[in-house]
């Protein structure tokens, strides 16, 4: 605050220069000196004098009363600013899919690190649906996910996009059936040929259910599966095994270690993708460490930092 407003709310309680100097440790004369270049600066007299009693004036009782209004809020602001302060300061709550744990790891919580050293990182691990619960309850300040749709309530900042491919094991009986097509990044597949094979039915990747929604509505023979998992790494598991073929994205393939243990398939009538966001809440007091974060993710991911063997 101003030393001299400072100034004027003392002689106002104390009703006198003398006292109010005490209290301020300054002299008299040094303290009657400010109140008159405050009333020049207003243009208003804020105190009617009789000897060393100073009375507020009307004008100076509107202006203490506006005064004490602002300290109020300031001191209310300050308080808001060291509650977040201690709710939020040096701590950074992290929810990934189960599939980037290794990512995490090695390769982005390092990075993050040494560019917050003195921040606290907790990390949530949980499926996408459970992750984006736990943001909106602000439980979580950024989630890495990948994701098809969109909460206009939340902040999406991509990292990159991923086809959507068929993982099925070295040499299957895909392979002769594939086809080099152009717009597609791998060999393609037709749907009659996805349905043919045993699929791994993975009851939490999204992607997986659109697809099999789309060859259904296509009147396509029912699918069916010996196998439904919950867990990414162990349907490739299960691929490699050559137990059944997934419609997975490949970044998943990719963060799991299985891109050269498969064999990876494009389909459909064009290449489907998946985006991998670092999703926020944009009104968070930890936006730009949201932001930080999501970098330092999609600079992992380009600088190949997750061993795609």
């Amino acid at each position: 605050m101003d030393k001299t407003i400072k100034y004027v709310l003392e002689v106002a309680r104390c009703g006198g220069i003398a006292k109010a100097a005490r209290n301020l440790f300054i002299t008299p004369s040094a303290l009657s000196k400010y109140i008159i270049q405050k009333e020049d600066e207003l243009g208003v007299k804020l105190f009617a004098r009789d000897g060393n009693k100073f009375t507020l004036t009307y004008p100076g009782e509107r202006y203490v009363e506006m005064l004490r209004e602002a300290e109020d809020l300031q001191e209310k602001m300050n308080r808001e600013m060291a509650r977040l302060a201690d709710l939020y300061s040096g701590r950074l709550r992290i929810g990934i899919q189960m599939s980037f744990a290794e990512l995490m790891i090695r390769g982005v919580l390092p990075a993050l690190q040494d560019e917050y050293p003195n921040i606290r990182i907790f990390m949530e691990e949980a499926g996408n649906n459970e992750l984006m619960k736990m943001l909106k309850k602000n439980q979580l300040d950024v989630i890495l996910s990948l994701s098809e749709d969109k909460d206009e309530s939340l902040r999406y900042d991509k990292l990159l996009e991923s086809p959507i491919v068929v993982a099925a094991a070295k040499d299957s009986p895909l392979c002769g059936k594939a086809e080099n097509k152009p717009g597609f990044t791998y060999p393609w597949i037709s749907d009659d040929a996805i349905i043919a094979e045993n699929i791994i039915f993975d009851r939490g990747e999204r992607s997986f259910r659109k697809y099999a929604d789309y060859l259904l509505s296509h009147g396509k023979t029912p699918l069916h599966s010996d196998i439904t998992i919950t867990n990414a790494r162990t349907a490739l598991l299960c691929v490699e095994q050559d137990l059944g073929i997934i419609i997975i994205p490949e970044i998943i393939v990719t963060a799991l270690h299985f891109k050269n243990r498969l064999d990876l398939y494009s389909f459909g009538a064009y290449e489907r993708f998946s985006a991998l966001f670092a999703i926020s809440d944009s009104k968070s007091v930890l936006v730009n460490e949201a932001q930080t974060f999501g970098k330092i993710a999609r600079e992992t991911i380009i600088n190949q930092k997750v061993d795609k063997s």
